[in-house]
């Protein structure tokens, strides 16, 4: 697992204060924290620094976070990173609609720093398991393909057509 310097943490944030808080927040845990201040500095950064979990304010100039969430979850597919919306619309219908645009989370703002670390912290775990499975399951292939190739081996080597092994 990784550690928590090791985790990228990208905040999507047009209000420079809000921003500056919440980045020293997750600082403070030891996360590597960037920052963009709209949508379009938001894609950027996500492809050059490929963060593990991006926390996104919903209504900014440019490209909003709906609009980035849905095309980096599109674009990236299971390489994107764990999205979470933080925004000021709290009506069910909009947290509806972020989640279904591909949101992995939703906190409405203004929102407990202790709820918003928990949601880190529970995000991150996901990432990391996911990240985990997918060199478990790479190392599962190798192995079977290791395997086969030593089947095929012992099968010449025992005179064996490869109609017969398979009986």
């Amino acid at each position: 697992m990784k550690e928590a310097a090791d985790v990228r943490i990208l905040i999507v944030e047009d209000d420079p204060f809000f921003q500056r808080i919440l980045m020293k927040r997750l600082a403070a845990e030891g996360y590597h924290v960037l920052t963009a201040c709209d949508g379009r500095e938001g894609m950027k950064a996500i492809v050059a620094h490929e963060p593990d979990l991006v926390i996104s304010d919903w209504m900014m100039p440019e490209v909003d976070g709906l609009e980035l969430c849905q095309s980096v979850k599109t674009g990236l597919r299971e390489s994107a990173p764990y999205f979470i919306l933080l925004t000021a619309k709290g009506e069910i219908s909009d947290k509806l609609l972020g989640l279904g645009t591909g949101a992995d989370d939703y906190l409405v703002k203004p929102c407990d720093q202790g709820e918003l670390l928990a949601r880190v912290r529970a995000g991150l775990r996901i990432v990391l398991l996911t990240q985990q499975l997918r060199r478990t399951i790479a190392d599962l292939q190798a192995a079977n393909a290791q395997l086969a190739t030593a089947r095929e081996a012992m099968n010449r080597l025992e005179g064996r057509s490869p109609r017969e092994k398979a009986s």
